[in-house]
This record gives C-alpha cells, sequence and structure tokens, in this order.
C-alpha cells in the first residue's frame, strides 16, 4: 500500500506550484511533529479517512482555502472563544 500512496503522492507534488508545495511542506512538518511526541495520526483509521475525503474533493474540483484563509478563521475562532 505504501507503495501505491507514494506515487499518488509524488504525482500529485509534481502538479503543485511553488506555493502550494511550501504549503504541503508546512503541512506534512506538523506530522513530523507529532511523530516525534509519538502521536502518529496515520494509524488512526477516521483521521486517515477524513484524509481521503478531503483529498477525493480537492481532486474532484471542490474549493479548497489558502494558509492564509485558514489561519484568519482560526483566529476570529480563537478571538471569538476569549470573549
Amino acid at each position: 500500500m505504501s507503495l501505491v500512496i507514494d506515487k499518488k503522492l509524488f504525482a500529485t507534488l509534481d502538479q503543485l506550484n511553488d506555493k502550494q508545495k511550501r504549503e504541503v511542506l508546512v503541512f506534512a512538518g506538523h506530522f513530523l511533529a507529532e511523530d516525534e511526541r509519538g502521536n502518529n495520526k496515520w494509524e488512526d483509521d477516521n483521521f486517515v479517512s477524513e484524509m481521503g475525503s478531503r483529498y477525493n474533493h480537492y481532486k474532484n474540483g471542490g474549493q479548497m482555502i489558502t494558509t492564509t484563509e485558514a489561519d484568519k478563521r482560526i483566529k476570529q475562532i480563537l478571538e471569538t472563544g476569549r470573549k
């Protein structure tokens, strides 16, 4: 299974522009940090299923947001929660 995933991952990365590739690196960095703490989300079936759904949504033309927009939304949520 890993070889299939690797092939799909590399094929997808080849289609991204530089900005998108930087965003993927940031995203992947979070997984590496989790692994260092002993948390491997990829062993969680619910997480893997959710990531698969999101990937399929993206591949089928679904709307995505940038990291800037995500940060903005997170900030708004956190500010609302402090009030």
